[in-house]
């Protein structure tokens, strides 16, 4: 007599169809912003952590009363390395920053601090360093040691 009616759930091909291009278009859009994002992520972290290093460099030195010598130079692969030796006795043995990080515009740099940490230059050293994207952001040694790094292409 009564017959019940069966209902069919879900959704349609188009619904579907529609869902998947508005995920496409939004993904579009956000890839290239995401892509810039990580390479100045990246540019970020291998400053930081070459900021760092000095750092360390220069407390080491005044830790052993010796004069410590970092090297930062363009490997042959076209990363960036650092390198830093206290009294002919390695600190770091030589690091790579990240894939992104692929410029040093001043060549091979050396930052030299005495036992007492202070650099041994007579004016601020700064060293930029410049990622895939042309993004250039710079690492500042003072005379008295100070380290600092900025977004910028000259630490003030």
């Amino acid at each position: 007599m009564f017959e019940k009616k069966h209902h069919e759930s879900g959704f349609t091909l188009v619904e579907v169809m529609v869902v998947c291009a508005i995920i496409g278009i939004c993904s579009a859009l956000a890839i290239p912003n995401y892509v810039d994002w990580k390479a100045q992520h990246d540019l970020r972290e291998a400053v930081s952590e070459f900021a760092g290093n000095l750092n360390l460099a220069r407390v080491v030195a005044m830790n052993r009363n010796r004069q410590a010598t970092v090297t930062i130079k363009v490997l042959g692969s076209g990363l960036i390395g650092v390198d830093a030796v206290a009294g002919g006795t390695p600190i770091i043995s030589t690091q790579t920053m990240s894939g992104s990080v692929t410029g040093l515009p001043g060549g091979t740099t050396n930052v030299v601090f005495s036992s007492m940490g202070l650099s041994t230059a007579a004016a601020a050293q700064v060293i930029p360093l410049v990622n895939t994207k042309g993004v250039v952001y710079s690492v500042s040694v003072t005379p008295s040691g100070k380290v600092t790094w900025c977004p910028t292409a000259t630490c003030p």
